[in-house]
């Protein structure tokens, strides 16, 4: 009997996982290459995903039935069908999808069902789920949203140390950014903030919550805060679900992961308004999504 698989790919901004599974969702094989963001680097970011899936079926003697492939910067790029076509015309023409990492992390977070999940990792977003229909809070970036991200989070706590140091008042925040900046005011830390990447940034967010776990209120209170901007985004997001509201939660990312005193006030939060939601930590192997994937927009290509 010939063996059938499907492929799960995660192509994010720093590599690419493509995992095969069995007919049962046992894992059979995976291969890891280089990022699969298609808006910053899209022929990189295309040849990394397919020389990732081209590994796979060349290693395992099977049928491959489908190949769905979560990419970072989709949402930006648009045009998933051309997206898919191409990445199918380059893996010997087999049935692809092309969808939203978010997405692909909401199949897998679900495990197929209604609900929600949430991302807060360098950013943030909300993606409900509910009789096939996506609904999306938040996500709008660094500038604009983010909010409970790991970049906010840094960004909040600097603030207030900058206004703390304006004010002459003594904040043990200010004593971390002079550590982290290697520096001895926030004059200097400020210059070196604005030099620093998102995600440079967005680190700094754990020795914040190291301090607030050690009960420094200013720190507390920038993890609160943000805590519960993210419960917002969550909530509005469940206002729009129509009745009966799935009450399912996964939650994702390396903050949210990590972060026991976010996660527990982003759930009072919520729980303040839907205190029936079940909140779950998803695991994040989202190229496991294709598992639970229900949809039938898998599409055959030609070269041509």
């Amino acid at each position: 009997m010939i063996l059938k698989y499907q492929i799960g790919v995660d192509a994010g901004g720093t590599h690419t996982t493509a995992i095969a599974y069995d007919e049962k969702g046992a894992e059979l094989k995976r291969i890891e290459s280089g990022p699969g963001q298609i808006n910053t680097d899209y022929t990189r970011g295309i040849e990394n995903i397919t020389n990732a899936i081209n590994q796979l079926i060349n290693q395992i003697n099977g049928d491959c039935q489908r190949i769905l492939c979560g990419i970072a910067g989709l949402s930006v790029i648009g045009r998933a069908t051309e997206v898919a076509g191409e990445i199918s015309a380059k893996v010997s023409n087999l049935p692809v999808r092309a969808i939203t990492d978010s997405l692909l992390a909401l199949y897998n977070g679900l495990e197929g069902d209604d609900g929600g999940l949430v991302i807060a990792g360098t950013g943030s977003v909300f993606n409900g789920l509910q009789n096939g229909h996506i609904i999306t809070t938040g996500g709008y970036g660094a500038i604009l949203g983010d909010e409970g991200s790991g970049y906010a989070i840094a960004l909040s706590a600097f603030k207030q140390a900058l206004l703390s140091w304006d004010k002459r008042e003594n904040n043990q925040l200010i004593d971390l950014f002079n550590r982290l900046f290697q520096v001895d005011n926030l004059v200097d830390a400020t210059a070196k903030f604005y030099k620093l990447s998102n995600p440079e940034i967005a680190a700094m967010a754990v020795s914040i919550a190291q301090l607030a776990d050690a009960g420094d209120t200013n720190a507390i209170a920038v993890i609160k805060e943000q805590a519960e901007l993210l419960a917002r985004d969550i909530i509005i997001g469940i206002d729009r679900y129509v009745e009966p509201k799935p009450m399912k939660v996964a939650l994702t990312g390396s903050v949210l992961a990590n972060n026991k005193m976010l996660r527990d006030f982003l759930e009072d939060k919520v729980h303040s308004k839907y205190p029936d939601i079940i909140f779950s930590i998803s695991n994040g192997e989202n190229a496991r999504g294709v598992i639970f994937d229900k949809s039938k927009d898998y599409r055959y290509f030609s070269n041509h």
